[in-house]
């Protein structure tokens, strides 16, 4: 047809790849990276006590340098801690209180920062991986926010937060992760 552009088989490939490229699915986000295990552990205490969510088995948390780099706000006699955005705490879970050397962790659960993420509560994602698979779910249910709320006051667990800070959910924070 006259005035019409002509378009080689090759460029008309190329769109259609384009197109086809635009309809896959965004690559999964991964919250807890390769490297997460030489991060800073955020308490020297031994985490195999029992504790809710997490039954009687041996937890050692580690948190990115960007968790690190909160400075807690001083309020009244106590302080406010507000993780900065892009935070994450990755928690290995093992399958006792006392694994023998060189077990590995059956689990990681990961709390991710990220207040503008639709399914945040309290800004934070709670996220399980499941090691064999490699597969992080995000949870949408309330239970993990609402056992860390008790970070936010006194708790029977860990240090027991005895000035009752604001921790932002988090049961060990830096600082006082050495206690």
């Amino acid at each position: 047809m006259k005035g019409m552009p002509r378009y080689s088989p090759l460029t008309a490939v190329a769109v259609a790849l384009a197109l086809l490229a635009g309809c896959s699915r965004a690559p999964e986000e991964i919250y807890a990276p390769a490297d997460y295990p030489t991060w800073e552990r955020t308490t020297s205490i031994t985490l195999n006590y029992p504790i809710p969510g997490h039954e009687n088995r041996l937890r050692i948390p580690r948190m990115n340098a960007k968790g690190f780099s909160a400075i807690p706000a001083r309020v009244g006699s106590g302080l406010k801690w507000d993780f900065p955005e892009d935070t994450v705490i990755v928690k290995e879970v093992y399958a006792t209180a006392n694994p023998a050397p060189g077990d590995k962790p059956v689990q990681l659960t990961i709390m991710a920062k990220d207040p503008n993420d639709k399914r945040a509560q309290a800004g934070w994602l709670w996220i399980t991986k499941d090691l064999p698979d490699g597969k992080e779910t995000v949870f949408t249910g309330n239970f993990c926010v609402t056992c860390h709320a008790n970070a936010n006051e006194k708790h029977p667990y860990g240090d027991g937060n005895s000035n009752e800070d604001f921790r932002d959910y988090v049961y060990f924070v830096p600082g006082e992760a050495a206690k």
